[in-house]
């Protein structure tokens, strides 16, 4: 019977060690942001729910509690996503303005900041391109051979950003951060679709990766896809339903020009 209790409390201890204690504390300087919600959200069994919320009470604001494990969460103002973060044990610091949404303190939460850093920066170049082509057209250019310039300049950029991400879920094939930015870098697909920097990631993956639910759900639906496209299978009578997630139960962040509108 001791030896039962033994176990019993031992068991108890594993859980209770196990479970992952998170306290965010942030700041905002946003205008009319005193007196608005602030929500977590997370997936939870396929539906996308509050985890938790405070109210902003001048500019500050806490979020504090546990969960069965660590997992990344969209922080929302009101009913608007904001940013991404990590609930892990540790202290999340979140600092909110209208140049940039900030999140640190510990060291998941740290990759992903510096990894959506990089990725901004990238996106800029994108973006360069555009005024690059209006340039070009106001300056009476040839817009075949600008077209033809900038199409290079863009193929190189899609080549560095399919490495940046494939290269950053590699490294965080274990934790949560590679399955949140393969549900990111593949929600914008309009179904599960199989790219060759998918099938090289894949070639490489952990078996923890590939058994994450997103991971495994979209890699089914995508091997199922290409079945059908090739001929191999039939077109089934009614389509399988995409995962929540590709469905965009999670809504891309808020930018930081959206940020700055007042908040009603």
């Amino acid at each position: 019977m001791k030896k039962y209790y033994s176990f019993v409390s031992l068991m108890g201890l594993l859980m209770l060690m196990s479970c992952t204690k998170y306290n965010v504390t942030g700041t905002s300087s946003l205008q009319n942001i005193d007196g608005h919600m602030l929500y977590l959200k997370g997936i939870v069994n396929d539906e996308l729910v509050n985890i938790d919320s405070c109210e902003v009470v001048h500019g500050k604001f806490k979020f504090s509690g546990s969960l069965d494990s660590v997992q990344v969460v969209t922080l929302c103002i009101d009913e608007d996503p904001v940013m991404p973060l990590v609930l892990e044990d540790g202290e999340v610091i979140i600092e909110l303005n209208e140049q940039r949404q900030q999140c640190k303190g510990t060291p998941l939460n740290d990759t992903l900041t510096a990894f959506n850093r990089r990725y901004e920066l990238l996106m800029s170049q994108f973006e360069d391109l555009s005024h690059q082509q209006s340039q070009a057209i106001m300056n009476g250019e040839d817009i075949d051979v600008v077209n033809q310039r900038l199409e290079g300049q863009h193929n190189k950029l899609v080549v560095q950003e399919d490495k940046m991400i494939s290269s950053f879920i590699a490294e965080n094939f274990d934790n949560c951060l590679g399955p949140y930015v393969f549900q990111i870098a593949t929600s914008g697909y309009q179904y599960p679709m199989l790219t060759p920097w998918i099938d090289a990631l894949m070639t490489k993956a952990t078996e923890t990766f590939k058994n994450s639910p997103y991971v495994k759900e979209y890699m089914t639906l995508a091997k199922q896809n290409q079945d059908i496209m090739t001929g191999v299978a039939d077109v089934p009578k009614q389509a399988p339903p995409l995962p929540q997630e590709v469905q965009g139960s999670m809504p891309p962040p808020m930018t930081p020009n959206e940020m700055a509108k007042p908040q009603e």
